[in-house]
Order: C-alpha cells, then structure tokens, then sequence
C-alpha cells in the first residue's frame, strides 16, 4: 500500500523540520519533504505534528497488560479504601496496583488483616504503587506459601511481600491469566499512544512465548526489545523474531525509594538506622554481566539510591566496556556519580514521571533531595539519557512524561528549573536516544528517514515549544 500522509508539519527526533509530507510504501518510509515533491499519492490530511514514532525504555509489558486488567488502587485514601477496591475485582484472583501509603489521611501501612476483611474467598494482591512492595491476603499466602523461596521478604504475620517475594506472588498467580491476551492489550494501548517501541524489562519465558505467538499471528507491529529476568535469562538468550529479541539481562542493585529498600549511603531521613537494601554488589553485578555479555547480550542494572548507583559504577569501572551497560533509574545521584555518568558516556533509563508522584521524597531524603532525578546534569555531562515511564508504575501516555520532563510538574519544586530538559531535548530522548538505548529490533526506530519503519506519532501540538507540550494530545498514526 502507498499513501502520502499531510500534517501541519513533519518534526524529526532532534526537532528539526522535514516538511510537511512523509511518503509511506509497505510499511515503510520512501520519502519525506514538502508535499509538492509527491504527485499522483493518495493523501491522508492530518491535523497535527508528524514525529518519529516513541520509544519507551524501560517498562513491563506482560505487567502493563495486567495492571490494565485489574483494580487500579492509586488515590485510595486509606487501607478500608484500597480492600474495598479489591473486593470490587473480577475473576478468581483479585488484583490491584497503586496504592501509597503516603497519599492515606493517615500514614499507616496497608496490611493482611484489611484484605482479609473484605476478600477472604480468593486470593488478592495489592502492589504498591512502586512495585517492589505488595500485600496479601491469607488465601494468597497459602496458595504460594513465598516465605519457602523468599523467607527473608516475607512477614507472613502482616502478609507484607518484599522484592522477590512479591514477584514470586505475582507470578504464581498470573497463571491464572492469558499472557497472550495481557500483551496484546498492552501493545494495542501502546500504539494507540503513538509508541511503536519499547524495552520490556524482566521478561519472562511467558512473555516471550505471548510475543513469538503475536508475532506468528502478524499481530505484533510493535518493536521489543526483552530485557530476561535474571532467574530466566540463561534460558531465554537468543530467542527472538523480527519485531522481538531477548537483547539483555535485567538485574537489581536494589528497593524502591517508596518502600525504603532503594540502599542510601546515609540514613533515611525519615526512617533513622535504615539505609535500605543492597541487592547485589560490585563483584557480582560484574561477575553476571561477564557471562551475559558473553551470550551476546547486554545488562541492564536496576539502581535507584546512590549506594546501588555506586556498586554498579565500580562494577563497570571493573569492566570497562561501556556498550554493555544500561542504568535503570539513577533516580539519586550524587554530585561525584553525575559525573562519573558522564565521564563514562552511560545509558541512563529515567523516568521524568516520577519527579510528579515522588513528591513526598523530601521526607526520605532530607538535604539530599537536591540528588534526585538530576537528568540535565547528567545529560549535559555526556550521559546518554533515554526516557520511559516504568508502565505500569506510571502512566504510559508520552505526554505525561513529556510534561514532567520539561519542568511542567505543577509544582515547580518537584522539577527545579536547573534540571529539566528542553522540549527538543527531551524529543530525542525518547525516541532516537531511547531506540539505540532499548537495541534490538527497536534500535532502527526513532527517526524520520528513507527505509526506516513507518512508525509515526501525531502530536496535536508542536511537541518542540513548552506550550505545544502543555497542550499537546498524542496518537499512532501507522
């Protein structure tokens, strides 16, 4: 099929202006300029800003494809609230995602005995918004009795999950589920957002099955890069298609800030004696990365407090290979490691969203606020930034993500002036920086050109001027 799409303009990853045309021929670009170059086209007129389709680098597609079938928890105002929510799930499992204890009217913990209370005939689950927390009721503790696997993630007495234990949980009870249908949902919302690619972090052999299916069905039209599970990723390296391919290794350096596990050099301000949880430490980050990178395939570090970033630094430094590598997060960072980033041209997977609902993190942190989400410093530095919203933590619209990145928070003391990104900055943030961060099949996405996939994204308003950003709406078009 050939057609001739019209915008009110055609903006590539930099921001820079192509025209007003991009000439689409089996499923790829074969031109692009002002619309008088093409004749005897069929035209389909947008009302819009064309741009390279988005890219986003790190978020959990199976998970993403769950949390939209199951209870949404954020804005629950208490523990009764978020039990309530539950009760209200269908199916034999009863699911939800997003509660914080920060946003109840009174700061108490959710607990067992709430679910208990109103969900006592199936098992039921509430992630916290974070993800690396998760409360159970009874039924699902007997079901999947974790503290057998994971006894020191697991208070059985208040039916809290940590970690690993609460990913055990999940993924036990997910087989109650079509892993099929759960990413085919997530894609098709994906696309709809004008995201053709994405880096799926923690895959699973499940996962990987759903995409070879989709893929065999011609129902993928989407680009993924697998980022393995590391219980999975000795399995699962080399597996891939076309659209798909297990590219790398997810690990964890640490928690979240939001459960206190993210590990701290210091005490948690608001939790004296506790500096969090390290993970993993140089030695062994650097040791799994050794044998990854042997298969071929690259490590992507989960890091959010500064110890965690810390251990994963020496642990390149150790190494000294930088196409290897991949920062999750690097949500804390201290004035030395902004540097060492840059100084070592590292990706870095930031989630600008989470400077909007980490407004609580002053509390955590004191003083040190001023090293959290620093991701102007790191880019003008040399790190090579790539944005991602971590769906289903946050929400996937690119727009939310567009807005926190660039300052536009609401409240300008979530997002200081000095490090948010500007408009066209942050465009090749997520799309070309984004694809080559992500690799795989995804890393031909990102730009307008002759011969790249047409994955195209409509911008309602200029995505390159704050007020186009605050303004915009964003769908696919191919």
């Amino acid at each position: 099929m050939r057609r001739l799409y019209v915008a009110t303009a055609v903006i590539d990853y930099n921001g820079d202006a192509l025209g007003d045309a991009v000439l689409v021929e089996e499923g790829r670009i074969s031109g692009v300029g002002p619309e008088s170059r093409f004749r005897g086209v069929p035209r389909v007129r947008l009302d819009g800003y064309l741009t390279p389709g988005v890219v986003d680098a790190h978020l959990h597609l199976e998970g993403l494809g769950m949390a939209m079938s199951t209870v949404d928890l954020r804005g629950a105002s208490s523990p009764e609230e978020v039990a309530a929510r539950l009760a209200r799930a269908e199916g034999p499992v009863a699911l939800g995602r997003g509660w914080n204890q920060e946003e109840f009217i009174e700061e108490v913990l959710l607990e067992r005995s709430y679910l208990d209370k109103y969900v006592s005939d199936r098992p039921a689950v509430a992630v916290r918004v974070c993800g690396h927390m998760a409360v159970a009721n009874t039924r699902a503790l007997e079901t999947t009795r974790p503290w057998e696997r994971h006894p020191e993630l697991v208070d059985r007495e208040r039916g809290l999950l940590y970690e690993d234990a609460a990913y055990y949980v999940l993924e036990r009870l997910k087989d109650t589920m079509d892993p099929v249908e759960l990413v085919d949902a997530a894609l098709r919302a994906l696309k709809s957002h004008g995201i053709y690619g994405a880096s799926s972090m923690a895959c699973t052999a499940r996962e990987v099955r759903a995409l070879k299916k989709l893929e065999d069905k011609g129902r993928l039209g989407f680009r993924v890069a697998c980022y393995a599970s590391h219980s999975e990723w000795r399995l699962l390296a080399g597996f891939g298609g076309l659209e798909w391919r297990v590219v790398g290794v997810k690990l964890f350096a640490d928690g979240s800030l939001g459960a206190r596990t993210a590990a701290l050099t210091t005490d948690y301000s608001d939790d004296p004696g506790n500096k969090g949880k390290l993970l993993m430490d140089k030695k062994s980050i650097a040791a799994e990365a050794v044998e990854a990178v042997g298969h071929g395939l690259r490590v992507a570090v989960h890091a959010i407090g500064d110890a965690a970033l810390e251990e994963v630094l020496e642990a390149h430094r150790l190494l000294g290979e930088p196409s290897w590598l991949r920062i999750e997060h690097a949500s804390i960072a201290s004035p030395s490691q902004v540097e060492k980033l840059g100084a070592q041209s590292l990706w870095v997977a930031a989630q600008p969203r989470f400077r909007v609902s980490d407004w609580w993190r002053g509390k955590r942190l004191g003083s040190r606020i001023d090293w959290s989400y620093r991701y102007r410093s790191m880019m003008l530095r040399g790190a090579r930034l790539a944005l991602s919203t971590d769906a289903p933590v946050e929400p996937f619209d690119p727009i939310e993500t567009l807005r926190a990145a660039v300052g536009l928070c609401g409240n300008p003391g979530l997002c200081p002036e000095s490090e948010n990104l500007r408009p066209r900055e942050a465009l090749q943030a997520y799309t070309l920086t984004a694809a080559h961060a992500s690799g795989g099949p995804a890393s031909v996405l990102g730009r307008i050109e002759k011969g790249a996939p047409a994955a195209l994204a409509l911008f309602s308003e200029d995505p390159t001027t704050m007020t186009g950003i605050a303004k915009a709406k964003v769908k696919g078009v191919t």
